[in-house]
C-alpha cells in the first residue's frame, strides 16, 4: 500500500477523489465521456472499501459516487448543481468548497502510514497486565492499592505464525466507549487509526531453537503513548530485540485494564516546580522499569504460557524513552544495574541522579538542537513562577542542577547524539496522526527522522548489549551528515 507524496492518504483514496474532480470539471460537451466515468466510480470505491477499509474522512467522496451514479442512471449529462443556469455561480461555489472537505478531510486526518520493520525477523506482539504488590499507588485520588501497569512486547516471530496482524491500538474501541460516555464524542471518530497497517502479529510464536534474545524496556513521554514509537519498537524486534513498551498509569492519557477500567490520565504537579517532576522519576517511573524487568525475568522462567521461557537473555538489558520517559531512562540506569545500556531521547535531566553510572553501563543522550541549547525546561516568567508559590532564585537555582546532571552522565562515560532537524516529536509517532503538527513544528518528513533514529539507537544497542559492532556508532556517526557526534566534555 502506498500513500499520497507529502500526506497520508492512501492509494485507492487518491485515485477516487481523483475520478470526483474529473467528474466536476469535465466540460458539458463530453456528457458521453461523462456518464462513463461516472458510471466507472463505484470500481475505485469498491477496490478501496476491500483493499485499504472505508472511513468516515472519505464520507464526502462515498456521497458522490452515490451522486454521481444515480445522474448517470437518470441521463443527466452533468451533476445538477452544475447544470443549473439560475444558480450557477453558487453551483461552482458549492463544489469548490465540496472538492476541498473531500480532499482536505482524509489529507489532514490520515491513517497513519507505518514502515515495513527492516530486520530479518517477523514481528509478533503481546500485551500483559502486571501488578506490583511490593508499591503502593502514589497518584493522589486513585483508589487502586497497587502500582498497575499494562506493558506491550514486540519480539522476534516465527514467519510461519505471522498471519494475524495487529491493531496499531489495540483497546481502541474500548478507549472509543470511554470518550463517548466522559465527552460525548461519537464511538467511531478514531476507529480510523486501526487501519494503519501495523506489519505485526497478535501472539506469535518466537523463532525455533534456543537463541536468547536482549531486551529493551522503552517508556513514553509525559503525556504519551506506548504504541506510538513503532518504528522504534517494530525495527528493533525485527532486528533480534524483546522490547518491552510500558505504559506508566496516569502518565498516559488513558490505561484500559483487563477488567474494563479505563484509567484517565492523572493531575500533573505543577509546571514549574521541578523538584516534584523529579519525585515522580526517582519514585514512580524508573520504579516502574525496574519491575518491567523482574516480571520478564519470570517469563524467562516460564511464566504466562511459557512462550518466552529460556528465550530473553537478561544480562543484556537495555533502556530507551523519550522526553520524560528518556529522563526516566536515565534514572533506571543509574537505580537498577542491570541495565547495561540507556538511551535518552531528547530528554531533560529529570531525576535527582544522585547514584553514578558503574563502569559496565552505558549512556547516549540522542537529542535536537533546541534541547542541545536549552535542555528543554520551561521559561517562565515571574508572574507564573508567582503563580505556583515559586521566587526566580529558587527556579534558576534548579536550572543549573539539571545543566550539572548532563555534564555528570557525559564525564560518567555518556555521549551526545545531535540529530540534525528533528523537532521533539519526531521521534515519536506524532507527526503520522496529522501533517498540521509537523507544518507547526516545521518539521522533515518523519520516515526520514525515524530511519536515522533507529539506526543509530540499533548502533548503540548492538555495541554495548550484543558487542556485535564495537565502535560501530562513532564511525558511521563521523561519515553521516544527518547527525553530529558532540565530544565529551574534558574533565
Amino acid at each position: 500500500m502506498t500513500s499520497f507524496p507529502g500526506g497520508g492518504m492512501r492509494e485507492w483514496e487518491v485515485v477516487l477523489l481523483a475520478m470526483q474532480t474529473v467528474v466536476c470539471f469535465l466540460p458539458r460537451r463530453s456528457s458521453k465521456l461523462l456518464r462513463t466515468v461516472c458510471w466507472l466510480l463505484p470500481v475505485p470505491l469498491a477496490i478501496h472499501l476491500a483493499v485499504e477499509g472505508g472511513r468516515w474522512q472519505m464520507g464526502p467522496a462515498y456521497l458522490f459516487v452515490l451522486w454521481a451514479v444515480l445522474d448517470a442512471a437518470l441521463g443527466k449529462s452533468k451533476p445538477p448543481v452544475l447544470s443549473s443556469r439560475r444558480h450557477r455561480r453558487a453551483g461552482w461555489v458549492f463544489v469548490i468548497v465540496f472538492l476541498l472537505a473531500s480532499w482536505m478531510l482524509p489529507y489532514l486526518l490520515p491513517v497513519p502510514q507505518l514502515e515495513v520493520p527492516p530486520g530479518p525477523y517477523p514481528v509478533g506482539t503481546v500485551i500483559y497486565h502486571w501488578v506490583d504488590r511490593s508499591r503502593m499507588e502514589q497518584t493522589p485520588g486513585k483508589t487502586n492499592p497497587y502500582r498497575e501497569i499494562n506493558v506491550q512486547l514486540w519480539y522476534p516471530a516465527r514467519a510461519s505464525q505471522a498471519k494475524k496482524q495487529a491493531d496499531y491500538i489495540p483497546e481502541l474501541p474500548e478507549l472509543s466507549r470511554y470518550a463517548q460516555q466522559r465527552w460525548h464524542l461519537p464511538s467511531t471518530l478514531l476507529s480510523y487509526l486501526n487501519l494503519a497497517k501495523t506489519f505485526t502479529y497478535e501472539d506469535a510464536d518466537l523463532p525455533e531453537g534456543t537463541r536468547e534474545y536482549p531486551v529493551i524496556v522503552l517508556s513514553h513521554g509525559w503525556p504519551g503513548l506506548r504504541f506510538a514509537y513503532h518504528y522504534l519498537e517494530t525495527g528493533l524486534a525485527s532486528r533480534g530485540y524483546v522490547v518491552a513498551a510500558v505504559e506508566h498509569t496516569y502518565g498516559t492519557p488513558a490505561a484500559v485494564f483487563p477488567d474494563g477500567r479505563v484509567e484517565a490520565m492523572g493531575a500533573s504537579p505543577p509546571e514549574f516546580n521541578l523538584p516534584a517532576w523529579d519525585e515522580i522519576i526517582d519514585n514512580v517511573w524508573s520504579k516502574d522499569d525496574s519491575f518491567v524487568l523482574d516480571q520478564l525475568g519470570k517469563l524467562n522462567a516460564g511464566a504466562s504460557g511459557g512462550r518466552f521461557r529460556h528465550r530473553l537473555n537478561l544480562e543484556q538489558a537495555g533502556v530507551i524513552g523519550h522526553s520524560f520517559g528518556g529522563d526516566n531512562a536515565l534514572a533506571a540506569l543509574r537505580q537498577d544495574k542491570r541495565f547495561k545500556a540507556g538511551i535518552s531521547l531528547d530528554g531533560s535531566f529529570y531525576g535527582d541522579g544522585a547514584k553514578p553510572l558503574s563502569a559496565d553501563q552505558s549512556f547516549l543522550w540522542m537529542c535536537t538542537d533546541a534541547y542541545l541549547k536549552g535542555l528543554g525546561l520551561p521559561k517562565p516568567n515571574n508572574r507564573q513562577l508567582a503563580d505556583e508559590g515559586i521566587s526566580r532564585s529558587d527556579y534558576e537555582r534548579w536550572v543549573e542542577k539539571f545543566g550539572r546532571r548532563r555534564d555528570e552522565a557525559m564525564a560518567e562515560g555518556g555521549q551526545t547524539l545531535l540529530v540534525r532537524d528533528a523537532r521533539h516529536s519526531s521521534f515519536s509517532d506524532s507527526y503520522l496522526f496529522t501533517p498540521i503538527l509537523q507544518w507547526r513544528a516545521k518539521a522533515p518528513g518523519s520516515q526520514k527522522i525515524h530511519r536515522t533514529v533507529l539506526s543509530y539507537v540499533s548502533a548503540f544497542m548492538d555495541e554495548h548489549l550484543t558487542n556485535k559492532t564495537p565502535g560501530g556508532l562513532e564511525r558511521e556517526a563521523r561519515q553521516d551528515n544527518r547527525v553530529l557526534l558532540i565530544p565529551r566534555p574534558h574533565p
